[in-house]
């Protein structure tokens, strides 16, 4: 599987080619000198608009992202995110595990969405990208269940990045992912959700330019809170972050929230995660 990811702005280009396996990330870098965004201004950000929603294999996917357009920048819906009822939500700690099942009746509707603060700096916007490692026994990850901005849905139907179950509520948040843990294989036994930092180290950026950076879980039927986490704590030069692990235990689902920052951006969440690198 080869893909092209056009990611930036306008004026100098660089492209760097990333290869996990049989899987080529093609990374498209612009920069564009006249920078609108008042630096050292924390605004809220978003990532890459997610195509290739079909399971068939493409090659050079470009995903064009101009300053201009929202896929960098996005507006988010306070009105709706207030609208959440978070009166019974369990604030975790690092580390803390807890069962999901036990936590709502339908584990077949869960939303996952995050959000985050960013300051931007001489070098641009940070670009925050979502992955999802679908781990099995071995601690291994085959590469169509890694999921990410250009492979956002799982085959099993499970796992949809920026989706919402239809509730709308993915306008709340910078980033939501879809979740039906009754859909995922048997033989997979954790879901790693991660964040990384685009093209971090050409760019000179990293997890202390982040803040207010929360990880919730919700109910979005009834658009209830089931339990939140602040993720960014104790991070400073790290370019990659494993937020939680949602895995299986006695026949539950259940929580570790992890909050483990690496260096070495995306290829060290691939070695993390039993995906080899070349």
């Amino acid at each position: 599987m080869s893909l092209k990811i056009n990611n930036g702005y306008e004026c100098a280009y660089v492209s760097q080619k990333r290869k996990y396996n049989n899987l080529t990330i093609e990374t498209s870098i612009r920069t564009n000198s006249n920078n609108s965004i008042i630096l050292g201004t924390p605004v809220h950000t978003m990532q890459r608009n997610t195509v290739n929603n079909s399971h068939s294999q493409q090659n050079n996917i470009d995903t064009n992202l101009t300053q201009n357009n929202n896929s960098i920048l996005k507006h988010i819906d306070t009105n709706l995110r207030n609208s959440i009822n978070s009166t019974t939500s369990l604030t975790m700690k690092r580390g803390q595990k807890i069962s999901i099942t036990q936590k709502t009746s339908d584990i077949s509707k869960l939303l996952i969405g995050m959000e985050w603060d960013v300051t931007p700096t001489t070098q641009g916007i940070i670009d925050l990208d979502t992955s999802i490692f679908m781990v099995d026994i071995n601690n291994k990850t085959e590469e169509d269940n890694f999921i990410f901005y250009n492979n956002p849905k799982s085959r099993c139907g499970g796992i949809h990045l920026s989706g919402d179950h239809k509730s709308s509520l993915k306008n709340a948040f910078n980033e939501t992912i879809q979740l039906s843990l009754n859909s995922i294989p048997e033989y997979i036994e954790k879901l790693a959700i991660t964040v990384t930092i685009d093209d971090a180290d050409t760019k000179n950026q990293n997890f202390s330019q982040i803040s207010n950076a929360h990880f919730t879980i919700i109910d979005p039927i009834n658009k209830n809170e089931i339990l939140h986490y602040k993720f960014n704590d104790n991070l400073s030069i790290e370019t990659a972050i494993v937020i939680a692990e949602i895995y299986r235990y006695k026949g539950e689902w259940k929580i570790n929230t992890i909050g483990s920052g690496f260096r070495g951006g995306l290829q060290a969440l691939c070695d993390n995660y039993g995906i080899e690198t070349q």
